[in-house]
């Protein structure tokens, strides 16, 4: 998929017979301004056909503010009087050149526009990811030269404050790519050098907290843990790393462990110099650890010169059998719910060994929080938990990041206390013991559910793929955004793609069938949810969306089927009641929706914080007991919209 654009210069002929030189120089400056604005925002400039121009952008946001500029660029000359047209579509790209009825449809588009004027398809209004600061008006319906259906087209137009600021947004994100490529750095996983799988959550969990201590440093891209132990025992190059992960250096290394003997090798390459930049051999007892991962820290941030500032408020663990027990739950942690229990057992013994260990208190809350968020804990059971260990951990440091996010988390989703959630985002992103380290001051769920701003969600969400790019996690919350924020046809493309790379991921495979019902095209959704169901094995929110679709394709019988026995179940295992609510909408029983409504406020169901914004309840928003189910969970009522 691509922006694909179309200028050309108003009245450019009748300029060429009066002065013919005056026109070449104005040629000349539009091929600057445009080679220059196109640039700026990734595009590709494709080529020139006498006074007009085609490039390519990678997303509709990008081709429009640059056309904005453009315009912008050229008012200061007189005789640059260009009209602009973009459409979003598949394109063939083939020896420089792009192919495809998209091509066809942008061109025609173009000549559409005035002079001054910008003009796009239904396509790239419905992809554009931020439409604040524009006035965007549709001018109809076009029956085109050579396209058998009508094209829808808008106009757009930026007024000068917005041109400004788009101007300095752009001047920023430039420096700061310029300032990523120059001082960035992946850490990969320390191999294990010692004969025994066991300590190999040793040498992740070493290279983990240097991760974690370089990420302190403002200076420096550090790129998020998902993405580079993904190259764990990895035969690839490290220019070959590097060049995946978008960074100039790579830090590796291993570890060989006796008892409480260790050697640890660590080596820092760059890809500018191709080759090592540094290396050091530290053979130290295991009650060094500290003072290597620092040593380490420090000599990179020398051969990158940047500074790195002591994080005195992180306190050193007394007992060293706790911090292995911190370091090997985190690495069950990762193996996701399959590790989960493991993990909580390992942060219960490390806070068992030293009884004022913060940062195993932060963990606790952590793991409980996410058990909760996947079902494996009752909401006010895990929630409750979440919180208590939260604040143990700030009661021992309040500079620990980690448990005024998991506060924020529990204010959001449980308490629905919205103001107090982004109170504890913004002391995690403050706080001196780093833990969310992307850039990104509020989680985009926040964004999303507790203001409708699924624009915002999406942009936070790209810049935390910036420094996470192989997270699938981060890809499948693109997903959830794209979806809800009613951007079908990128959520697909997202979820295609996550599930090429991860073929059963089945909630990967969920949110495709719940987009496809949001559209409202149920016979599609039908068939994707039951891809759900099977991949799932019947387990999670697979079932609960088979059935809504179900019965929005008016099978109404299979889908009642699937709802008497996800009822029975309900005291076995955690169903979601805001999903049998939903289930009920979609079968037109208005009554038992909003009693399962009552019992999912009850109940805490989390995603009742979708209430307000999720399109999917758009059936339900004339029915004023919907406002009132908005009041209980604390939307404003000056919001409640239907």
């Amino acid at each position: 998929m691509a922006c694909i654009m179309f200028t050309d210069i108003v009245g450019y002929t009748r300029l060429m017979s009066k002065n013919e030189s005056q026109a070449l120089q104005t040629l000349d400056e539009n091929r600057y301004i445009h080679k220059t604005i196109i640039s700026k925002y990734g595009g590709e400039l494709i080529k020139e056909m006498g006074d007009g121009i085609m490039a390519i952008f990678n997303t509709a946001t990008d081709g429009v503010y640059a056309a904005c500029e453009i315009h912008a660029a050229a008012e200061n000359n007189e005789d640059l009087n260009l009209r602009i047209g973009l459409h979003h579509s598949q394109i063939i790209k083939e020896k420089g050149d792009i192919f495809g009825d998209g091509v066809n449809i942008a061109a025609r588009i173009e000549p559409t526009a005035s002079g001054g004027g910008t003009h796009i398809s239904h396509e790239v209004y419905d992809n554009l990811l931020n439409k604040k600061g524009l006035k965007i008006d549709f001018v109809g319906g076009f029956e085109l030269k050579n396209l058998n259906e009508e094209v829808k087209i808008y106009s757009v137009e930026a007024n000068a404050q917005f041109i400004k600021d788009l101007a300095s947004r752009t001047s920023d994100y430039t420096e700061r790519s310029i300032l990523e490529t120059k001082n960035s750095i992946a850490v990969i996983p320390f191999a294990n050098m010692t004969g025994d799988a066991e300590q190999d959550y040793f040498c992740d969990g070493i290279a983990e907290e240097i991760l974690i201590t370089l990420s302190n440093i403002k200076e420096l891209k550090v790129v998020g843990r998902s993405s580079s132990f993904q190259f764990k025992n990895s035969e690839y190059s490290e220019v070959q790393i590097a060049g995946t992960l978008n960074v100039n250096h790579i830090l590796q290394g291993s570890i060989r462990r006796r008892g409480n003997r260790l050697r640890i090798n660590a080596m820092l390459y760059s890809v500018d110099e191709e080759s090592q930049i540094w290396a050091k051999r530290y053979d130290r007892e295991l009650d060094d650890i500290f003072e290597i991962q620092d040593d380490i820290a420090e000599k990179i941030s020398n051969e990158l010169h940047v500074n790195l500032v002591e994080n005195t408020d992180r306190a050193k663990p007394v007992s060293l059998e706790a911090y292995e027990m911190l370091l090997k739950g985190r690495y069950f942690e990762e193996m996701f719910i399959e590790g989960f229990d493991r993990a909580c057992s390992c942060y219960f013994k490390a806070v068992e060994l030293e009884p004022d260990y913060a940062e195993g208190y932060a963990a606790l809350a952590n793991i409980h929080f996410l058990q909760t968020m996947h079902l494996l804990l009752p909401p006010r059971e895990g929630f409750k938990k979440t919180k208590s260990f939260a604040k143990k951990a700030l009661s021992i440091n309040k500079e620990i990041a980690g448990a005024h996010f998991v506060l924020g988390q529990t204010a959001f989703w449980h308490d629905w206390d919205f103001d107090q959630a982004k109170e504890h985002y913004e002391n995690a992103a403050k706080a001196k013991v780093p833990y969310y380290f992307t850039g990104v001051t509020l989680d985009p769920w926040y964004n999303a559910f507790a203001h409708g701003d699924y624009e915002t969600a999406i942009i936070n969400t790209m810049k935390i793929i910036e420094t996470d790019p192989l997270s699938f996690y981060n890809q499948v919350l693109l997903g959830y955004y794209f979806t809800w924020g009613q951007y079908h046809d990128k959520a697909r493309e997202v979820l295609n793609n996550l599930l090429k790379l991860v073929p059963n991921y089945s909630e990967a495979q969920r949110l495709l069938a719940y987009n496809s019902f949001i559209e409202g095209d149920s016979k599609r959704a039908v068939e994707e949810a039951k891809k759900a169901v099977e991949m799932a094995q019947g387990l999670g929110w697979a079932q609960i969306t088979y059935s809504i679709t179900l019965a929005q394709n008016n099978e109404t019988a299979k889908a009642r089927e699937i709802l008497e026995r996800l009822e029975a179940s309900q005291e076995k295992v955690n169903v979601s009641p805001l999903g049998i609510a939903l289930i009920y909408t979609y079968l037109d029983d208005f009554d038992n929706a909003f009693k399962y409504f009552d019992i999912a406020i009850e109940y805490k169901d989390i995603w009742l914080v979708s209430l307000k914004h999720g399109p999917e309840y758009k059936p339900l928003r004339s029915d004023p007991r919907f406002d009132a189910l908005l009041e209980r969970i604390g939307y404003p009522e000056t919001l409640f919209f239907h």
